[in-house]
């Protein structure tokens, strides 16, 4: 895998009332192509922290949720595949004085003192939903969101080289689009500029069946029928 140059972002401290410029890409990854995508990301950013969101259950629960910062990303799962990493933090922080708050404003929410931009979501995928009356075997998309100071140049560089980086594990390319439970080839719905990236092992993981789809989304009451149940994503090949 070529390795490439990636520039340490400039960390600008957030400022009161003062909105992000926002970069994402929708995502669909195999633990595998998460585990190799996070592993470079940690590779690239020797001296980055993480921490995770809060659960439902932690948010509306009586007791205070427990922060906490990690220097991994990525951790292996003792009871995984191998090679495959574990659940844990998904947000990636540049600062170097990030500390994490616990308020309650209705629920439980975590606040970040010292905020600093740029900082990074890396959506984390799940096991493959097994096939059931709203669809085949699947696995649902995700988004990697990279939140930077407004107008900053410097910080869009940064982020189309996190981007470049993402598709060394990822393509855009040679993917159709198709109905479920027919299987027919659909038109290409809008979708954000650089359409869905999905990771090499979750293509392979597709071609194994057939009826596997990526990426799949059942259809809205309105437009559901016994022909149309949902959609998703194949290899064109």
């Amino acid at each position: 895998m070529r390795k490439l140059k990636i520039d340490q972002p400039e960390i600008v401290k957030v400022q009161r009332l003062m909105r992000p410029s926002m970069l994402s890409r929708y995502v669909c990854l195999s633990p595998l192509d998460w585990k190799l995508f996070a592993t470079a990301l940690e590779d690239a950013f020797p001296d980055a922290i993480y921490s995770r969101k809060l659960t439902i259950e932690e948010e509306i629960g009586a007791e205070r949720p427990e922060p906490r910062l990690e220097r991994k990303l990525c951790r292996p799962d003792p009871d995984g595949p191998a090679g495959i990493a574990a659940k844990g933090p998904n947000q990636m922080h540049f600062g170097p004085a990030t500390e994490l708050v616990v308020e309650k404003d209705g629920r439980w929410l975590i606040t970040v003192d010292g905020l600093f931009w740029p900082k990074m979501f890396v959506g984390r995928p799940g096991e493959p939903t097994p096939a059931d009356a709203h669809g085949p075997e699947r696995r649902r998309e995700g988004q990697i969101q990279i939140h930077l100071a407004p107008h900053h140049k410097g910080h869009a560089r940064f982020a189309r080289q996190i981007y470049r980086l993402l598709a060394q594990f990822t393509t855009n390319e040679r993917q159709v689009l198709v109905g479920y439970p027919h299987y027919d080839v659909l038109p290409q719905p809008p979708r954000p500029l650089f359409g869905l990236w999905i990771g090499h092992d979750a293509l392979r993981w597709a071609r194994e069946d057939p009826k596997r789809l990526l990426a799949y989304e059942w259809s809205p009451m309105s437009t559901r029928t016994p022909d149309n149940l949902g959609y998703g994503y194949r290899p064109k090949d």
